[in-house]
């Protein structure tokens, strides 16, 4: 099985596409593999509640803008990989599994938030030097990985921090004149009629066209003519106002932070390794170092129907 033997671990990048080996220092003391994130990133989730003030202010912008520098060297191309399950995705000790990141110091760092310390979450890897991307896969043991075989750099997708599907342009036509040019962003009286209506309304956002800012509103139920008619009366710039039938309402999103997302930051304050949850298509996306039994316990606990797992330590494939 690979991983199992090998000639001695490549400390250089540049060979890492060939430079397959094992670790054979002995394990280092069992670390704490979730040191405690910066006070504003334990908090993340709860901006994700109040997601369309966020995304008024912010734009198409994401909202994690703090994330690690590029990885050196860079991959040619990303593999993208949605989780597919949930028990699927637990690791327990001695399993073979892969994850990608930076070394700093002897650890694999996750892809999570970063603020005074540049590897808040992160794995020991005996024998592997500092680089800036690393694919790694190994015998997984609580904080450490053994028998450590370097991979082709080759990051996935999982357990990145999340990014909001957005359209690069707005799903309207352009009024006659055409969109107006601008950053205008004086939203107040368009987030506070949302807000009262929110059973009816997605979050908004806000695209580009050139130099131009479109906010756009989608309405998940009710008449799409009368809701564009009320905010064209308290709104002038450039606005877009689709239908969205059975989208994922304010409304909804409220009682998704007040009930999973609730539940899911006190998990995150337990310091399980948890270290970013976002909404998504009504459902929280929790990412972590890994997915261990008793962690997958505490979220069946809060209900699995409302998360995506999304854990960075994953089994390794054939």
């Amino acid at each position: 099985m690979p991983g199992d033997h090998g000639p001695e671990l490549s400390d250089d990048p540049l060979t890492a596409a060939d430079g397959l080996g094992r670790a054979t220092q002995p394990p280092p003391p069992e670390p704490d593999v979730s040191r405690s994130p910066t006070p504003q990133w334990r908090g993340w989730l709860v901006p994700v509640g109040a997601v369309a003030a966020a995304i008024l202010a912010l734009g198409a912008q994401d909202f994690a803008t703090d994330q690690p520098p590029p990885p050196e060297p860079a991959p040619a191309a990303v593999r993208v990989i949605v989780p597919a399950g949930r028990v699927e995705l637990i690791v327990r000790d001695g399993d073979l599994v892969e994850a990608s990141g930076s070394v700093e110091d002897g650890e694999l760092c996750a892809p999570g938030p970063v603020g005074s310390d540049t590897c808040p979450f992160g794995i020991r890897v005996p024998g592997v030097k500092p680089t800036g991307g690393a694919t790694l896969r190994g015998r997984w043991h609580q904080g450490w990985l053994s028998d450590i075989q370097r991979m082709p750099y080759a990051p996935t997708s999982a357990g990145t921090l999340a990014d909001f599907d957005l359209p690069d342009t707005p799903p309207c036509p352009a009024p006659a004149g055409g969109w107006r040019d601008g950053e205008d962003r004086s939203d107040d009286q368009v987030h506070e009629y949302l807000h009262a209506h929110p059973d009816q309304f997605a979050a908004p956002f806000a695209t580009h066209v050139g130099n131009a800012r479109i906010l756009v509103v989608e309405v998940v139920s009710g008449d799409v003519d009368q809701a564009r008619a009320a905010l064209t009366a308290i709104y002038t710039d450039n606005l877009c106002v689709v239908a969205a039938p059975g989208g994922h309402s304010i409304a909804a999103e409220n009682r998704l932070q007040a009930t999973t997302g609730e539940a899911v930051g006190a998990l995150m304050d337990e310091d399980l390794g948890i270290y970013t949850a976002s909404s998504e298509d009504g459902k929280l996306r929790v990412n972590m170092v890994q997915l261990t039994q008793p962690l997958y316990d505490r979220f069946a606990a809060i209900g699995l129907d409302h998360l995506i797992l999304d854990p960075w330590i994953r089994p390794a494939g054939p």
